[in-house]
């Protein structure tokens, strides 16, 4: 039986990855560099030259989250450049600082953008006018950089918010909001009706030289609206009749696929476990009340002493030094207080930890970077990733301990306990710690998922086969999708 459900799910698993792979028929796709910002093109197959079309992912973001887009967009006929900004999945150069002025991060995110628009427009492959395409924070910059760039036809500006929209300026600009994004569908509608004041959701405001749109995607907010159909076929045919292209939309429809990939994958965690063999090992009770409680509750001061107190000079790791030493001492008390209650470390398993090392980062991380959001530790990363096991590796060994046994609500306390002291820290020092805030989606997500598998583990190979693991994976995953700051 469970030979079978491990051959169910990895079936359905390889079949997702292969219609996601079909997605790329018929294009062209290619890796390249413009200084040292990462590029991929899209070009549609048997087309000599194109108007161009560059993409450019929000905050946290990366070439992969905007991939449905930019395939959408190629197979429409275009040619399409998408980046990762400094700072973001696999580019090398840390993202300024100096987040509060325009002549900070907002002009280096737009002097790279300008970069890689005019590397573009100099191909042989590209004809026509350039269009430009970006979501939440790049929304922003795109506009900002279109000032400088020749021939821009169109901008298309998805969860958008941005000081330098005009009456005047962008000449074309579609606006995408999802339904769930009130303020932002708002400033949106706002900005049309600088156009025209009586238009609404889904009017074309017409001015002496502009054209304005604003339109909802039902039903999605800041993140799935980059992949509802409304969201492609919308930006397809604003940028078509800008550039006078004859573009039509071939919907990329897959969203849902990489969905069903994810969950299967999740889902294929559980046979490949209890196929392990079975490990004897010692099983504790779950500490006492009291105990548990000063277990989630002592760790808090020390921890924003230690994340607040250190230096933010110290380059690019200055924040992941803070949080390495957060999750230090907070897994060191739980450690003291398990030690206090005679709680009894299992040796490391071998076995226990390969396994879930090989589903966490050999299936599950290489799946995500391919087809959701970057997620390899690359370059800069890995030492980055090097620096964080020094507080996941004692975070995790006690969380795993502290959880092994007991109700979930424990297990649900315990992680917004380590949260809540984390989004305290960072409004406490907002310029040190306020733009690691990426961290808490990340470590909501891995509680998640690896924090399932690991308890699929744990039930065949006890606490020693998932503790070291977990900690591996944490570091692995906050590393790999954390922006880089130069300081």
């Amino acid at each position: 039986m469970l030979v079978a459900l491990a051959l169910l799910f990895g079936g359905i698993s390889l079949f997702c990855a292969f219609l996601l792979e079909q997605r790329f028929e018929g294009l062209e796709v290619t890796e390249t560099t413009v200084d040292q910002t990462p590029v991929t093109i899209y070009a549609p197959a048997g087309v000599e030259a194109a108007p161009l079309v560059v993409v450019a992912h929000g905050f946290g973001g990366s070439r992969q989250m905007m991939d449905q887009i930019s395939v959408t967009l190629a197979r429409a006929g275009l040619l399409v450049a998408s980046l990762d900004f400094p700072g973001h999945g696999r580019n090398p150069v840390p993202m300024s600082p100096d987040i509060t002025s325009l002549e900070g991060t907002t002009a280096q995110l737009v002097e790279a953008t300008r970069q890689v628009a005019q590397a573009m427009q100099a191909l042989p492959e590209t004809a026509g006018p350039t269009s430009l395409v970006g979501h939440s924070m790049a929304t922003d910059v795109i506009i900002r950089a279109a000032q400088d760039l020749p021939d821009v036809a169109a901008i298309a500006a998805i969860s958008m918010y941005s000081e330098a929209v005009t009456a005047d300026f962008p000449p074309s600009l579609l606006i995408v909001s999802g339904a769930f994004e009130d303020h932002l569908s708002r400033v949106a509608l706002d900005a049309v009706k600088q156009i025209d004041p009586a238009a609404g959701e889904g009017d074309v405001a017409i001015g002496a030289n502009t054209a304005r749109k604003s339109i909802v995607a039902p039903n999605v907010g800041h993140v799935g609206v980059l992949y509802h159909a409304v969201t492609l076929d919308e930006i397809v045919r604003w940028i078509a009749n800008a550039t006078g292209s004859q573009a039509l939309p071939d919907l990329d429809g897959t969203g849902w696929v990489a969905g069903l990939l994810f969950g299967t994958l999740v889902l294929l965690a559980w046979p490949l476990s209890r196929l392990l063999p079975l490990r004897g090992g010692q099983s504790q009770p779950p500490l006492p009340l009291r105990a548990f409680l000063l277990a989630i509750l002592l760790p808090v001061v020390p921890t924003l002493a230690v994340a607040v107190a250190l230096p933010t000079d110290l380059g690019p790791i200055a924040g992941f030094v803070a949080i390495a030493a957060a999750f230090a001492i907070w897994g060191g008390v739980q450690l003291l207080i398990l030690r206090r209650h005679r709680v009894i470390l299992d040796r490391p398993d071998l076995l226990g930890t390969a396994i879930l090392l090989f589903w966490g980062l050999g299936i599950f991380a290489l799946a995500l970077d391919r087809y959701g959001a970057a997620f390899l530790p690359t370059g800069p990363r890995l030492g980055i990733m090097a620096l964080l096991l020094s507080g996941t590796l004692p975070l995790m060994i006690a969380d795993t301990y502290l959880l092994a046994q007991g109700a979930f609500w424990r297990r649900v306390i315990a992680r917004l306990a380590l949260l809540a002291t984390l989004t305290t820290a960072m409004v406490m020092v907002p310029q040190g710690l306020g733009p690691m805030f990426t961290i808490l989606p990340v470590l909501l997500l891995f509680f998640v998922v690896y924090g399932s598998f690991g308890r699929f583990v744990l039930a065949v190979r006890g606490v020693g086969g998932i503790a070291i693991g977990m900690g591996i994976c944490l570091a692995w995953a906050i590393a790999a999708s954390t922006p880089l700051f130069a300081g």
